[in-house]
C-alpha cells in the first residue's frame, strides 16, 4: 500500500500498474472531493456503477462514466 501527496488519478493508475503497490490509500483528496473516484473514472475512460438518482449527474463531457444510465423522457 502507498500513501501520500497522491492527487490524480494517473498517478495512482501508474502507480498500481507499475507493481510499485498493489493498492493507493487516498484521504485528502477524498475529503476535498468524496466523487474523486468518479472523476477518476471518466479521467481513466473507465465506468462506475451508479444508483438511478445519480444518472441525470455526470458532467456533459464524462457522460459516459456512469454505467447502464438511462437518461431520457420519463
Amino acid at each position: 500500500m502507498t500513501v501520500g501527496l497522491i492527487t490524480e488519478p494517473k498517478q495512482a493508475e501508474s502507480i498500481v500498474a507499475s507493481g510499485d503497490a498493489d493498492l493507493v490509500s487516498m484521504a485528502r483528496a477524498l475529503l476535498w472531493n468524496p466523487r474523486w473516484p468518479w472523476h477518476a473514472a471518466a479521467a481513466l475512460g473507465a465506468q462506475i456503477r451508479a444508483p438511478q438518482q445519480y444518472w441525470r449527474s455526470a458532467p456533459r463531457e464524462a457522460a459516459s462514466a456512469i454505467k447502464d444510465a438511462r437518461v431520457g423522457m420519463r
